[in-house]
């Protein structure tokens, strides 16, 4: 199933065309964006070298990870609002671009994984051995991976 055609219909929207119309809009969005990057990259290190048992080992790690969930969905809300018009404003770029597919791809690989997999075994009451290790190193490579991608997009 080839998205073209819904990258052509997005490029052909009333915000696409006042993305690319704006001489402002792009960066002050951006900041947005890398804003919630920024808060959702400190809860992900937080509750990850927790897991580790570099940071705050007498912190209950669960604990931690419940306390910091309202920060890491909000987050998430801020990063998705503010990437869809950064898309908008350059969609035919975006379609063909490699590492913009890839940002994509290891977001919703990342989202499944702390969603799924890292949630589970923060919320164990038994956090330690291999388990808690293991979520947190390929938490940390996945959403490093997404910001990487993230940042090739404008060199690609």
């Amino acid at each position: 199933m080839s998205l073209l055609p819904f990258f052509h219909w997005f490029n052909n929207t009333a915000l696409s065309a006042a993305m690319r119309n704006s001489t402002s809009a792009f960066a002050l969005i951006e900041i947005v964006h890398l804003l919630g990057l920024a808060m959702l990259g400190g809860v992900v290190l937080i509750v990850d070298l927790r897991l580790l048992g570099v940071i705050l080992p007498t912190r209950p790690a669960d604990r931690i990870a419940r306390d910091l969930a309202p920060f890491l969905k909000g987050s998430l809300v801020v990063m998705v609002l503010s990437g869809i018009p950064l898309v908008s404003g350059e969609v035919m770029k975006c379609c063909y671009n490699g590492a913009f597919r890839l940002k994509m791809l290891l977001f919703v690989l990342a989202l499944a994984f702390y969603f799924g997999v890292h949630r589970r075994v923060t919320r164990s009451a038994f956090v330690s051995g291999w388990a808690p290790r293991a979520a947190a190193g390929v938490s940390l490579a996945l959403w490093l991976s997404v910001g990487m991608a993230g940042r090739a997009i404008g060199f690609l």
